[in-house]
């Protein structure tokens, strides 16, 4: 990597982090493309030149996210645990990710416009069904989810659950009824949340 394209890097990173501080303080709809090149250091024209506008500059904001979220899931499926114990601490921090998601970060922008929610499930998707897949195989091998239903069995009915989540309605509920939401997911109608294994 040469200087300009090192210095056109540095640039990148830093317009997008600041935008993602930016989003999370105020919420999509109330940064403009101005606020985000005086908090980078960056020129707007550089912005525009570099992502064409507010909303392709957002998904990349947010793709640093769920990069970040998903380097969470791996440490947590890399831990020597039970199943069962690993499966509760991914309730947890996925509830912890829920409550983030329910701050300005998604605000009005992201809860009100359907192509934007639309953007964000396939980068959110694309980079979580390999870990699913993951955790799938994992339940089978510890024998905690039925070796009887196919894997993309499995997969479209998390990925369904995941779209349930999502939705506004969901996001701006009781904290009561997201973890029942998430434990009747993880655990089924039966609530069951056995341990196995020590």
């Amino acid at each position: 990597m040469d200087g300009y394209q090192a210095r056109t890097q540095k640039k990148k990173l830093a317009i997008i982090e600041a935008a993602r501080e930016l989003f999370t303080q105020r919420g999509v709809s109330d940064v403009s493309v101005y606020d985000i090149a005086e908090h980078s250091g960056v020129s707007h024209v550089s912005i525009y030149n570099y992502f064409g506008d507010k909303k392709t500059l957002a998904v990349a904001a947010l793709a640093s996210y769920f990069d970040r979220v998903i380097a969470d899931y791996e440490e947590i499926l890399e831990q020597n645990l039970p199943f069962s114990k690993k499966l509760t601490r991914l309730m947890n921090y996925k509830y912890a990710q829920i409550e983030e998601v329910a701050n300005p970060f998604f605000s009005s922008l992201a809860l009100e416009d359907e192509a934007f929610q639309e953007v964000i499930r396939e980068a959110a998707y694309s980079k979580a069904i390999p870990i699913y897949k993951r955790f799938i195989k994992l339940g089978k091998k510890e024998g905690a989810i039925s070796e009887e239903i196919p894997t993309e069995t499995i997969l479209d009915y998390i990925l369904q659950v995941m779209s349930l989540l999502e939705r506004k309605e969901y996001l701006q509920s009781s904290e009561e009824h997201k973890k029942g939401m998430l434990h009747l997911f993880l655990y089924g109608i039966m609530g069951s949340t056995r341990e196995e294994g020590g």
